[in-house]
């Protein structure tokens, strides 16, 4: 169950869902559908695992059967320090989707 004034943000603006396909982001995706809160998502995709794939394909089969926006991205090879630069990779990828549609709220599951 949602804290009623986190309920109330999230009903009164436009939101982002930073999805991975992993079991996280999955379970938020559901709890926000239940709780009847409107939400896009938006993956990267680092592409280091055979996984990366079907977790976007996974990604895409929800927005299209609950009617969202999908936004994907592959990420470049990071050569060194990949936690730093994937995390600034992701939020600026996130970053652009948010001023470019106007979302008021990026969600994440952590």
């Amino acid at each position: 169950m949602l804290h009623l004034n986190y309920k109330n943000r999230l009903n009164s603006g436009k939101n982002l869902l930073a999805f991975s396909g992993g079991v996280d982001s999955s379970a938020l995706f559901f709890l926000l559908l239940e709780n009847g809160i409107k939400f896009d998502i938006a993956l990267v995709n680092y592409g280091l695992r055979e996984q990366s794939k079907k977790e976007e394909a996974y990604a895409l089969t929800l927005a299209k059967e609950y009617n969202l926006k999908a936004y994907t991205t592959q990420s470049p090879n990071f050569n060194n320090n990949f936690e730093k630069n994937a995390r600034d990779f992701r939020y600026r990828f996130f970053d652009e989707i948010i001023k470019k549609e106007n979302y008021n709220n990026l969600i994440t599951a952590h």
